[in-house]
Formats: C-alpha cells, structure tokens, sequence
C-alpha cells in the first residue's frame, strides 16, 4: 500500500472516478486522524486487530452500527500496517459518498490493488469485463494466495454490506476461500452480513465513546460548556462518533439554535438529524438519501420536488459537497431520513429517480450520474424486464462508450438485466409472456459474447502493437551501441476505450449456421422467414461458401438451386479437403448434369496422397444424388484404376435404383477382391467390402466369408459388416459360426453385439441373454451399450434394455438413444434424467447438452431450468463459439429447449435477437 497522497490517485489504477473517491477517502481518513474520537474504544479494536493480525484465521469482521467509525479506524490501522512494511495492503472502501457502492466499480477497485501482488489470470493491463467474471477472476487469484516468502496480503473491504446493488452472496463467493499468504478484513453493521463466512471469520466489536471522552471532546473543540450541554450531548449522541461530530460542527455552527432543543431531542440519528436539518435543508435530505452517489447539485434540483432556494444551503454536518457532487456524509443518515418516509413518500424517491433516468436515455442526455446509477434505480424499484431492456440496446452501449470504465460498467448492467430474466424464465409462477423473456435472456447472452468478443480483438491488436513498439525500440538501441537500448514499453491499458473495435468481426457464417439450426424447430410459414434471415447472413460478401452451403440444405424450389451454386462457387475458391466434400454434397441440390460436372471437378482435385481417404468420403456424398447422376459418375469412375474405382464403387452402390443396386454391389465386389495379395486384403479393400455387404446379392455370400478370412487388419469391422449381412439373408447359423471365429473375445461380444438387431424374433431373445451376460462382464460395457442401445432398443423394446442399462450404470448418451428409440418411455425417461442432472453442481452443466435431444418430452418447469441452466453455460463463450456450428455445445443446439419452453413464436424470437444485436454490434 502507498501514501494516500499518491495510491489512490494513481490512473492505471481503475476507473478514474472511482479513484478520485477513493482520493476524497483518504483525505477524510487524515482529516480524522489529526483529532480522532473515542480513545478507548479505537484502542480497544485496534488491539484485536493486532491479535488477529498475529494469531488469528483468514478473515476478521469489525462490527458496529453506521456511524460508530469503522471506516476511519480501519482506514487509519491501514496505513500504520503499510508504513510498518511487514504487509502489502489492498484497501477498498465500499460507500456511496465516495462513489465506490456500486459492485462493478468496487469489484474493479479491488482487481486493480490485489493485482499488484497476486498472480493474474489476464494478461499485463488486460482486466475481467462484467461482475460475474470479476467475480471468479477475483475468487482464483485470492485462493491462488501469494508466493512462498513473499509478504503476506491483507484485503480490506470497508463497508462489506453497504454496496448498492449487489447482494453479499456475490462477495461471499470470492472471500469465501483465501489461499497461502492472504487473509480479509471486513467492516460491516451486523454479523447476519457475513452470511455464509460467520462460522470462519472472527469478531471484533467497536464500542462507542466513553462519557467522559464526548465531554472531552466537546471541551477540546468547543470551549467549557455547561454540564448539563456535555451530558445532553452524551445523552443524545449515545457515543456514537458521527453522531458526536455532528452536534459538535453544529453547536460550532450556531450555538443558539441548537442548545435549548438538544435538552429534550430524542436520543440517536434521528434525533441529531433534527438538531441539525433545520431551515431549507430539510426537503432536499431525502433525495439525497435516495441518490446511490454523488450527483451534481443541479441535477437533484431536477429530479426532486424542490424549490431552488434550498440547493444554496446544502452545508453543515450532513452534507458533503466534493468534486463528484453532493452526498450525505454517512450512511447513517440516510438510514435515519429513510426512516422519517412513510413507505409511499420513499416509494415516490426511488420513482423519482428511476424515471429521471429514462428521460436522460430517451433525450440523449445522460450524465455521468444517470450512465452509472439508472440501473441500480430500476432495480431498487423493480421495474419490469421490458423497462430494463434499455440497458440491452445500442444507444445505452453509446453512452458507456465515452466512459473509460465501458467495458465492466456496460457488462454489469447486462449481467443484471440477464438475471432478472434468468429468474422469470425458471419461476413460470412470476408470470409475464415467456417468448419475451426467452428472448430477452438471449439477447444478454449475445451482447456480453460480443463485447467480450470485441474486447478479445482489442486486448490482441493492442498486445500486438505494442510488442512492435518494443521490437522496433530494441532494434534502434541495437544500432546505437552498448548502453543505449531503447526505454522499457509499458504495456497499454486494455479495455478502457472498449467497444471501439476497428473492424466487424466476421461472423457470417456462425450466425447462419445458429438460424438454420433453429429454423429447423418450425412450422413451414415461420421457418421460411428465419431462413430468410440466415440467407442474408451467409450471402454477405466476406461470408464463406460453408454457411451457404448448409443453407441450401435447408431452402426449397428455385432458391434452393441458386443458394447451391453461388455455395459451390465460394467454396471452389479454396481447393481443401472440407471444400471438396462439401461441393459434392452441393451437388444433390442441383441439375444432374451441373451435379455431375461439380462432382467429377471435385473428385479430380483430389491429391495422390489423399486419395484413400476423401475418395471413400466423396462418395458416400455422392451416393445421395439422383440416380441419374449416380450412373454418370459410376460411368466417370470406369477412368479409375481398380485401385482407387472400388473406393467409389462400393459407396456409390447405395444410390443405385433398388433393381440396380445388387448388380452394382457384385462389379464393386469382385473389384475389391481382385487386389488379394496373397491370402490377404489391403485395408482400402477390406472397407469397401463394409461398405458394400449390406447391398451384396445371396449368391455373393461365399465371396463375403472368404473376404472375412482375408481381412488380417480390419477383421472385426468385416465379419460385423458381413455377418448382418448374412443374417438379413436368412442364413442365421452362418453368421454366428462367422463372429466365432474372431480370436479375441471382446471383438466376439462386440460383433455379437452389432448383430443382435439383424436377428430373427425366434432367436433374439436366447441371443440377448448371451449377450446381456457378455456385457456384465465385459470392461468396456458402458461404451458398447451406448453404441448399440438405440438399436437393441428397436430390436427387443424398450423395457428389457432399460433393465440391463440399470444394472451397468448406462451414461446419459444412452438413456437419450434409448428414449429416441421407444417414444413412449421418453417421458419417464426425460423426467429421471432432467431430475438428476438438476442435482449436479452448475459447474458441471457441460453435461446437461446431452438431454436436449429429449426436449419434447420434457416437463415444461423441467425444460425451462434446463434451458435456464445452458444459457448460463453459454455464458462465457466469445460469439463466435457461441454460435458455432462445429460444435454440440452452441446456442443453436438449444433449439429444441426454445421451442419447448416458448413454442414456434420462442424460436423466432431467439432468432430475432440474434439478427438484431448482430446488426448492431459488430
């Protein structure tokens, strides 16, 4: 810690409004320390703090009613700690006088001080955006703790439970685990403001002033004064310091108006703030009560009921009037102004300012007071969700924009606003129109990832940048000889002109892909216009020819052509492995003639050493063209050397007409087995046949156990292949002597297990008591059920493999399969899995992606917390991950859940917003 007279001035150390409140801290801290009050008492806790300090756990409370001065002793005991040099001090004091009540800000102010002394997750001048991450970013670095034979740290967070807005299980989170070499001291008015942390944190008590120390100090500040003054002032004050230094600045102030009615004021805040609110000050008090910060003194005129004439006598010991505005000295007094209010005159305050607040936005006017406060004000009166909103939109961005603190102040008032919908998106009983609330819950989710997003590009540009700086300063001191290397490049300050990022990021594609995804989930009016949205996103010119290509899939008619050739052009411009297949599954899209032209490019482009790899690829796209086409490419594929023909072939033979498709599977056939080397099949081969099998005519069964003896390497995926085959032809007792003679007995399960759907109903059910007891036994049986569990499911019903799937402890992926396959246990089954996925810590609701598939047969109080609960997993990805369509983890996935939760109006509303807020952040 650092002299007042310079740390907290210091500009890289936070947002500089905050930091000159920190400054007008300090300054009273050494006003007080010049003449402090109650001796006795200060010693007292001061020397608890040094036990502590010596002997004691990780974190102490100093406790004591507002007023009692736990501020300034703490705030003084500081400074002693830090001049002693044996501990590094991160002091916050949390107050709306000072300007630091609001948690974005005091989360900022205690990121900056404890980061000069512990390791950091974010690169040098880089900070944590939004309260939530600050929240973990603060939570690592404290239980990370300090280095082995450093100083220890000592956090101190003045005023604990005086923040506006924030709640004290927000701070419990990230005080609640200290590491090596860290410890906290707290300041609050009560011990239920610790919470959870009471049972771990000692308590040291701050008693009032003495008696004979009020006498004391009135005769030292004010001359002799009768007895009866003293004993009156002692009597009214209640030792209270704050209460003490009012009546003492009053009777310094006007003696005669304050003495005859000390001797019968009531005792406490509310009878001093008697004593001394007389005259015009007295209506202005509860605005400034109701203000969450300084605020300029025309602006309160504004908001209150207040004549004009009483903002010129806002002095004396009520009000502080610094350089940020007006504000009462203490929160005691607030407390006891609020407790003068009948409930509707507090009601009509908080409205006052709430509706200040939306004028400033709609005029465009918004001060600095309103930019910082408004959303605190709409939440002390509890607006709606569609009143917040405003906090959501791009004329409130503009206005953080101008702030050096945009980044976290803007994220905070959206991470607020997407709790508020979080909480009516899972409480159906709060009522409002759940499509709006989904929707609103959305929009939040997108603009914090586009922030983030937005941030991220900075903070690398910046990095970069300066990197250059430094490289380029190091070169000039190289060439000016020993000595004189150039000075040292301070990194930038990341994140304060946020939101000004010099290009769009370009995200084309990923929006297409999320609207798609979600234009699946409709109803064909709706879903035509959402894929209207999706194709202006992937026909935008630095859109890649992906997004349109996954488009076609989904148009009709006319537009499903043209969207299929604008696609194939796109993405001819770049000849890679992903353009080929995707060209040639372009290809089913259009006229046989282009789609043969399209395919055979594809397939020539190929590189020799590729080739045993994409060709197999290729063609199973191409095998979903037109028959028509299919016979075009199977004639093109007569150029090929057998080698590489039987690759084509043998995917290919699927797409042949039903009375072509066994003599196509005999040519692919007999080309596989005329590369037999020896008595063994290379791996190409031996695939083809996999391919191939389900196709191939009875009288090529000889031929297909002959290639199973053939296939050395790939032995088990042949007889699997061959084997089902076998048995869809009749020839049962065949194909089970084939799996018995795979020499491993885990490939013997595995095959008996692929195989068990292709049996006849005669003899399943032997078969499936051979294998449910293989399974029992088998290591890796949760693998193998999952993989067949949809399949066994269709085969033999959904009961007796729900049976074994209990008795092996089967994973959510094939309960899913399971109640896919028989809809009429997806219910139950949507019920037993939702309700233990809900038991799970948040931490571990990556998991919780696996049940969307079951979306329609969940309950809609089941659903809405399942949705709830991934949209807060979606949280922290940047936008391009967010709507990622390589991934299952995206907001696209969660198409399903919307539409179940909001119905067909729900998922145009989630594909709204992300239109919307695309068009308005980059």
């Amino acid at each position: 810690m650092i002299p007042p007279s310079r740390a907290p001035d210091a500009p890289a150390a936070g947002p500089a409004v905050a930091e000159r409140g920190v400054l007008a801290f300090w300054r009273e801290v050494e006003r007080c320390r010049g003449a402090p009050l109650g001796g006795e008492a200060r010693a007292g806790a001061v020397a608890g703090l040094e036990g502590w300090l010596e002997h004691g756990g990780a974190r102490v409370a100093l406790l004591g009613p507002s007023g009692r001065g736990k501020s300034m002793l703490l705030g003084a005991w500081a400074l002693e700690l830090a001049r002693a040099g044996r501990h590094e001090i991160a002091f916050v004091p949390v107050s709306r006088r000072f300007g630091t009540a609001l948690e974005s800000t005091a989360l900022n102010l205690l990121y900056a001080r404890v980061a000069l002394f512990l390791r950091t997750p974010r690169r040098i001048g880089e900070r944590a955006h939004g309260v939530e991450e600050m929240r973990r970013v603060l939570a690592t670095m404290l239980e990370e703790g300090r280095p082995p034979g450093s100083r220890p740290l000592v956090v101190i967070l003045d005023g604990f439970d005086e923040g506006v807005a924030w709640t004290l299980d927000a701070a419990q989170r990230f005080l609640r685990d200290l590491g090596p070499g860290v410890r906290a001291v707290l300041s609050a008015r009560s011990i239920e403001a610790l919470g959870g942390l009471r049972e771990e944190t000692e308590v040291i008590a701050l008693a009032p002033i003495a008696v004979d120390e009020v006498a004391e100090a009135i005769g030292g500040r004010l001359g002799e004064l009768p007895a009866s003054v003293k004993d009156d002032v002692a009597r009214v004050s209640g030792g209270e310091p704050l209460l003490v230094e009012a009546l003492v600045e009053a009777f310094a102030k006007d003696p005669a108006a304050v003495a005859p009615p000390l001797a019968s004021a009531h005792a406490g805040a509310p009878g001093v703030l008697e004593l001394c609110a007389g005259g015009a000050i007295c209506p202005v008090l509860p605005w400034l009560a109701g203000a969450l910060g300084p605020i300029d003194g025309e602006e309160l005129f504004s908001i209150s009921t207040v004549s004009v004439g009483a903002w010129n006598e806002l002095s004396g010991p009520l009000v502080a009037a610094g350089e940020s505005g007006l504000a009462l000295r203490h929160p005691a007094w607030a407390e006891a102004i609020e407790g003068r209010l009948a409930p509707h005159e507090r009601a009509a305050v908080d409205h006052q300012f709430a509706d200040h607040g939306k004028r400033a936005f709609t005029s465009g006017t918004v001060s600095d007071y309103v930019c910082r406060n408004w959303r605190a004000h709409l939440e002390r009166v509890g607006a709606s969700l569609a009143e917040r909103l405003d906090l959501v939109s791009r004329a409130w961005l503009d206005v953080w924009r101008t702030r050096p603190d945009g980044s976290s102040g803007f994220i905070a008032d959206v991470d607020a606003t997407a709790a508020c919908a979080a909480s009516l998106l899972v409480d159906a009983a709060a009522g409002g129109d759940v499509v709006a609330v989904l929707a609103a819950r959305v929009r939040c989710l997108l603009v914090t990832s586009s922030v983030r997003t937005i941030l991220g590009f900075e903070e690398t540009r910046r990095v970069l940048a300066a990197q250059a700086a430094q490289d380029e300063e190091e070169e000039e001191g190289a060439e000016g000889g020993e000595g004189s290397a150039g000075p040292h490049i301070e990194m930038p300050r990341v994140g304060e002109d946020v939101l000004e990022a010099g290009r769009p990021i370009a995200d084309a594609a990923e929006r297409a892909g999320a609207l798609i995804r979600l234009a699946n989930e409709l109803p064909d009016a709706e879903r035509a216009v959402v894929l209207g949205w999706a194709l202006e996103a992937a026909s935008e010119e630095h859109a890649e020819g992906g997004a349109l290509a996954a488009l076609a899939h989904a148009l009709d008619g006319q537009a499903r052509v043209t969207a299929a050739r604008e696609a194939a052009v796109r993405l001819g411009r770049e000849p890679t492995e992903e353009s080929r297949l995707a060209r040639v599954s372009l290809a089913a899209l259009l006229p046989d003639a282009e789609a043969l032209d399209l395919g055979r490019e594809a397939f020539a482009e190929v590189p020799a050493d590729a080739r045993s790899d994409e060709l197999p690829r290729l063609s199973e796209a191409a095998a979903r063209w037109s028959p028509a086409a299919v016979r075009g490419l199977w004639a093109w594929s007569e150029a090929l050397p057998p080698s590489e023909r039987h690759m084509v072939l043998a995917r290919l033979a699927s797409g042949l007409p039903a009375e072509e498709r066994e003599a196509g599977a005999s040519e692919a056939l007999g080309l596989a087995l005329s590369l037999l080397a020896g008595d063994a099949l290379p791996p190409d081969a031996c695939w083809s046949i996999c391919a191939l099998a389900p196709h191939a005519p009875a009288g090529a069964a000889s031929a297909l156990v002959q290639a199973c003896a053939a296939a050395a390497g790939l032995h088990l995926p042949v007889v699997k292949a061959v084997a089902a085959r076998l048995c869809d032809l009749g020839r049962v007792e065949e194909a089970l002597a084939l799996v018995d003679t795979l020499p491993q007995p885990s490939d013997r399960i595995e095959a008996r297990f692929a195989l068990l759907a292709h049996l006849p109903a005669a003899v399943r059910e032997a078969a499936w008591a051979q294998v449910s007891g293989d399974l029992r036994a088998s290591d890796g049986a949760r693998l193998l059920f999952e993989r067949n569990a949809a399949a066994w499911t269709r085969a033999l019903g959904a009961d007796a493999v729900l049976d074994l799937s209990r008795e092996i402890g089967a994973n959510w992926p094939a309960l899913v399969a399971i109640a896919g396959a028989s809809p009429d246990h997806a219910p139950a089954i949507a019920r037993d899995l939702v309700e233990r996925a809900l038991e799970q810590p948040s931490d571990e609701d990556e998991a919780l992606f696996a049940l969307i598939p079951l979306a329609a047969s969940m309950t809609e109080p089941h659903a809405r917390r399942v949705c709830q609960r991934l949209l807060n997993e979606l949280g922290w990805k940047p936008r391009p991950d967010l709507l990622d369509d390589w991934t299952k983890d995206d907001l696209g996935h969660l198409a399903p859940l919307f539409a179940r939760v909001a119905g067909p109006q729900g998922v145009v509303a989630v594909a709204r917003e992300i239109v919307d807020v695309c068009r308005w952040l980059p």
